[in-house]
């Protein structure tokens, strides 16, 4: 066995632990293990490689520096949208919602103690932001989109021309937002979902204008970030 072949064995390995790993420190979002899919497939199955889910360092600070620019971008004019359709102001005890549910099929998560949930309703100093916004950017914003935009986007354009395939991921990333509906009122969800949609299009160019994820794992981020603390939810 070559040195590369016990590597991406390797990579697999950590990928398969790092779920459990969040898992005993709090941490549970889809985010937790959308990345072991890809990774074991891709690159402990497969031998391409972490570049073939877009995960290369050649244009880092460009795709990065725009990840930030259109994170901030989607998150501002967002929010106030958001706001303009009256989906802000939640409180965070609507997430028991959630627990009730997955209760009825025996599954005892709490989501409110769950630590990006207790980040979001964490206070203003510095660390909590801070905190918050770190753990939105490289836990969920790359989490996710190693999968959405690594994984399933470049998946699809093997049987669909590139617009299409950009526009299958995002209403795929869009309907698994399915959850907000025992969050927020069966309307505002559905809305949020379609905007969700849009914002997941947008992550969509940006993996093929940089061709790796950079840009739509800062943006994705930064936007989940700002949404999510500052407008969805009030604490």
């Amino acid at each position: 066995m070559s040195d590369s072949s016990r590597g991406n064995i390797l990579i697999g390995i950590i990928a398969i632990l790092a779920p459990l790993a969040l898992l005993a420190f709090g941490i549970y979002g889809t985010f937790s293990f959308t990345f072991t899919i890809p990774i074991i497939w891709q690159v402990s199955i497969l031998g391409e490689g972490m570049g073939s889910l877009g995960l290369k360092r050649k244009r880092f600070r460009a795709s990065m520096l725009t990840g930030v620019l259109t994170g901030i971008i989607v998150a501002v004019p967002g929010g106030y949208l958001l706001k303009a359709l009256g989906i802000t102001g939640y409180s965070m005890k609507n997430v028991g919602q959630l627990n009730g549910l997955l209760a009825s099929y025996g599954i005892n998560f709490s989501f409110r103690g769950e630590v990006g949930f207790r980040l979001l309703s964490g206070g203003s100093e510095l660390r909590w932001v801070a905190s918050s916004l770190l753990y939105c950017i490289f836990l969920v914003g790359l989490g996710e989109e190693v999968f959405w935009r690594g994984f399933i986007q470049k998946k699809i354009e093997k049987l669909f021309p590139m617009h299409a395939s950009v526009w299958l991921a995002a209403a795929l990333f869009g309907l698994v937002h399915s959850y907000l509906l025992f969050i927020v009122p069966v309307l505002e969800g559905i809305i949020f979902m379609c905007l969700i949609t849009l914002a997941g299009a947008l992550w969509g160019y940006l993996r093929e204008y940089f061709d790796d994820i950079w840009a739509a794992a800062f943006s994705h981020g930064i936007a989940a970030f700002v949404i999510w603390r500052y407008f969805v939810f009030t604490g």
